[in-house]
């Protein structure tokens, strides 16, 4: 996260009168702050040389105070934001039961950051995030980064600010993971073993998180699982 050495961004629009104009603008055109979804672009890229596939995903918010829990720029100043997520983490977390009783919430832990390789990649990921900051096209509007601050540079230092700062991208799956073997919890039709008449229909069947945003496999998965329980299974 940086601010910014003037109001570029979209925290401008903090303040009262700049915050009814953009809701007079929205109201009267569909046009403005309004109509963003904050987050503005995005990108894949590699941790190294040695990746085939993209494992690290961007997302750039075009603000410094946009996310719910993260500290942002001083108030009255603007900035922007550039997130940085680990792809196909090696780490597997757990859900478990807390109690015989179904009202009693489970025990989930993501177990972030649980294998040294996704600490490194997230660290990589960081660094590329730095890099990004200090090319001169955006380097010139910058005054400062904030998250991780100029103190934070060293390779332990970016460790310690991942272990202190991670969280998730809202895409966790896999914990009633789909298989053919007698410790998978749904077979490959989906059914949930033990029970008849049981689908689970989501992305909690995925065996291993993808590389990317899990709206479109979900959405796949759904009409699978439609034709499935309808019977109209097509083969080839």
């Amino acid at each position: 996260m940086t601010a910014f050495t003037g109001h570029e961004s979209l925290d401008k629009y903090r303040k009262p009168h700049m915050a009814a104009w953009a809701g007079l603008q929205y109201a009267l055109f569909r046009t403005g702050p309004v109509a963003s979804n904050v987050v503005e672009g995005g990108l894949f890229w590699y941790s190294g040389d040695d990746r085939s596939i993209p494992d690290l995903q961007f997302h750039f918010l075009a603000g410094a105070s946009a996310e719910d829990c993260v500290a942002g720029v001083t108030p009255g100043r603007s900035g922007i934001t550039l997130n940085c997520y680990g792809l196909r983490p090696k780490a597997r977390g757990t859900v478990r039961l807390s109690s015989a009783d179904p009202d009693h919430p489970s025990l989930i832990d993501p177990n972030f950051m649980g294998h040294p390789d996704d600490l490194e990649m997230t660290v990589q990921g960081l660094k590329t995030s730095l890099e990004i900051f200090a090319q001169p096209a955006l380097s010139k509007y910058v005054r400062k980064v904030v998250l991780p601050d100029d103190s934070l540079r060293s390779d332990d230092d970016l460790r310690s600010f991942v272990r202190n700062h991670c969280r998730t991208s809202y895409h966790p799956v896999g914990t009633c993971r789909m298989g053919s073997d007698d410790k998978s919890v749904v077979d490959t039709h989906l059914v949930l073993r033990g029970f008849e008449g049981l689908r689970v229909c989501d992305s909690s069947v995925f065996l291993s998180l993808i590389g990317s945003n899990t709206n479109a496999p979900t959405a796949m998965l759904a009409e699978k699982a439609s034709d499935l329980i309808s019977g109209n299974v097509r083969t080839r």
